[in-house]
């Protein structure tokens, strides 16, 4: 009886903190698509056919087609590219980033490239930090949230030329910011940590612990992390994707069976029906089925 007392009072503890497993949350299905190599970091297209993805070093850009075998195509390649690539609204572009030489990333010029015609096209109202315009065009505020460089605060504005706004209060410098596709919230990162902040209000930020969050679920009810180690601070040795529900800061681990891949960089489909994500140990894309109950 003394050892389930201990039992109960250890869950009852997780659960307050939020570092719970929920075995009802989990992957199924999980297929590689994509051939050994060194790919990473997939966005799913918004119809959800397609897949847009990079190399390990960002210096290229390939679509996986879902609907044509899972054939693989190289659209661009050059320093730096691949981070923070995205899809344009209607899936017939690629954004991206364009180092100028000798420049610094303030200096970065942001460009579509249409897939048909493959004519690149200056975007001037799109910022380094939010090159997901899919979200801007359905709420019609062109809503931008971005690291001020001089700063490293939270900032946002409605429209290039709109008047900012900060959002994180605190002391601290902050980076890699992920805005809900309901543009309500954005999930951003100070240190190890992860928190969430109100985008308009002025609701008390909440801690979700450790990693790296790479997406929001569809419903903007939680986001996708990523815990990685290294044994020699070099080489990623292990990694999970997890679970983190926005609401009850409840964490799961999403791959805690599959210990032969070293799962990062997770993107939930337009539907919320699966997940695609790096395996870090053999460069391949994996997608899989995702079942998420809060």
């Amino acid at each position: 009886m003394k050892t389930n007392h201990m039992i109960m009072m250890v869950i009852f503890y997780l659960l307050q903190v939020g570092f719970t497993i929920n075995a009802q949350s989990q992957l199924s299905n999980i297929t590689a698509i994509s051939p050994e190599g060194r790919y990473s970091t997939p966005i799913w297209s918004p119809d959800g056919q397609k897949l847009l993805i990079t190399n390990q070093y960002y210096t290229s850009l390939y679509i996986i087609d879902l609907t044509n075998n899972n054939s693989l195509n190289r659209i661009k390649k050059g320093k730096g590219i691949g981070y923070l690539a995205n899809w344009s609204p209607d899936g017939r572009s690629v954004v991206f980033r364009e180092k100028q030489e000798g420049s610094f990333s303030k200096n970065l010029k942001i460009k579509s490239l249409h897939l048909e015609t493959n004519k690149e096209t200056i975007l001037n109202d799109v910022h380094p930090d939010n090159t997901n315009p899919s979200m801007q065009a359905r709420s019609g505020k062109n809503l931008m949230v971005y690291i001020n460089s001089e700063t490293l605060k939270l900032e946002a504005k409605e429209g290039l030329n709109g008047k900012p706004w900060v959002i994180t209060k605190e002391n601290g410098q902050f980076y890699h910011p992920v805005v809900s596709p309901n543009q309500k919230f954005v999930a951003v990162h100070e240190g190890p940590n992860i928190y969430i902040y109100s985008i308009y209000g002025n609701e008390k930020r909440k801690l979700l612990g450790v990693g790296i969050a790479t997406s929001w679920l569809s419903d903007s009810s939680g986001i996708i992390t990523f815990e990685d180690k290294s044994n020699d601070g070099h080489v990623i040795s292990a990694s999970d994707l997890y679970h983190i529900s926005k609401d009850s800061s409840i964490k799961t681990n999403l791959t805690i069976a599959t210990d032969d891949i070293v799962a990062t960089w997770g993107d939930v489909s337009p539907d919320g029906k699966r997940i695609a994500f790096s395996d870090e140990k053999t460069g391949r894309i994996f997608i899989a089925d995702l079942i998420i109950k809060n």
